[in-house]
């Protein structure tokens, strides 16, 4: 009886961090989320949950490896929906797309989660398959009606798809729901500015990306390579640069400094830049571009690097010869 007493004070234990961990992580707090969880683990016979818990936290920090590490401490655990959602947010995150994208089912699962719909629509649009991600955001948008990430993925679906009304209306409503989030006015100066040609209105919503968050190294890259567009090297050179210094895993910002500094005739920087970019996994993630580039510009190094890193985040779509059609941003 003592021991079927200490058993059942042990779960109740259990079940209240698991608790407190859910609603850090349903806050934004997922330090505190990775810290909870990380204390049920020391104790003894904590449940494979808890590791499924810290790997969302590992996930939404950006710390992907250790994500997969953790997940990787639970295989009897892969059946389990959270387990396929965070392994797909870890692949993702590290660069692996097309291994996320075979966790990805074929039909929207009826009991899909918001951060399953979320992550796979994710990766079906890295991929440019639009119509099958916008069903995915249409889903996350109907169960998180007040999601601005939701509803900035739809909007960039809906502008690749051609519908830039709907792309304004949902692109609009992320940043009036999210105001002081960066990435809420980086994608919607993307989709509805930068992809039609309107550098200056794209420029003006970077601007406010990065006064949100002057950190934010994706919105100085998509600034950067709207200067360039524009005809502003100098301010393209100084945006690219700053751009790879606070985003040192943004494959494509290295792919935009590169190809700038090869306009302005410094060769040898260009072509660093573009080998780093290759070195970042952009060839896995984007393509052949770079290595366009570098075979006729720097013969030197003529195949890829297969080492990617971390998929990138924000980039520009590419109106340079030889760039690949569609978008080529992942935000």
């Amino acid at each position: 009886l003592l021991s079927l007493l200490i058993g059942h004070v042990a779960q109740a234990q259990f079940d209240q961090l698991e608790a407190r961990t859910r609603a850090a992580l349903a806050k934004g707090k997922a330090y505190k989320a990775i810290n909870l969880a990380e204390r049920a683990l020391t104790r003894k016979d904590a449940p494979g949950r808890f590791h499924i818990l810290r790997a969302e936290g590992l996930n939404r920090i950006g710390r992907y490896d250790q994500a997969l590490e953790e997940l990787s401490k639970v295989p009897d655990m892969r059946q389990d929906p959270e387990y396929r959602t965070n392994l797909i947010g870890g692949l993702t995150g590290s660069g692996r797309i097309d291994s996320a994208l075979k966790l990805v089912s074929p039909r929207l699962p009826d009991d899909a989660s918001a951060e399953y719909l979320y992550r796979a629509g994710r990766v079906l649009a890295i991929r440019e398959q639009w119509a099958a991600a916008l069903a995915h955001f249409d889903a996350g948008v109907r169960k998180e009606p007040a999601s601005s990430r939701m509803l900035r993925e739809r909007g960039a679906c809906h502008a690749m798809l051609g519908d830039g009304t709907s792309a304004k209306a949902d692109l609009d409503e992320a940043v009036r729901l999210a105001p002081r989030d960066a990435a809420s006015y980086n994608s919607r100066g993307f989709y509805l500015h930068m992809l039609h040609g309107d550098h200056a209105a794209a420029i003006a919503d970077m601007d406010r990306a990065i006064k949100q968050d002057p950190n934010y190294g994706y919105a100085f890259s998509n600034r950067g390579w709207c200067h360039f567009l524009a005809g502003d090297t100098a301010k393209a050179l100084r945006d690219l640069r700053l751009a790879v210094r606070k985003s040192p895993s943004n494959a494509y910002a290295f792919r935009s400094l590169g190809i700038v500094e090869l306009a302005t005739g410094a060769r040898e920087q260009g072509c660093s830049s573009l080998r780093t970019a290759l070195a970042l996994g952009y060839h896995a993630v984007y393509g052949p571009e770079v290595q366009g580039y570098i075979e006729r510009s720097c013969p030197q190094v003529a195949t890829p690097v297969p080492a990617p890193v971390v998929a990138p985040t924000t980039a520009p779509v590419s109106n340079a010869p030889d760039a690949p059609k569609g978008r080529t941003n992942a935000p």
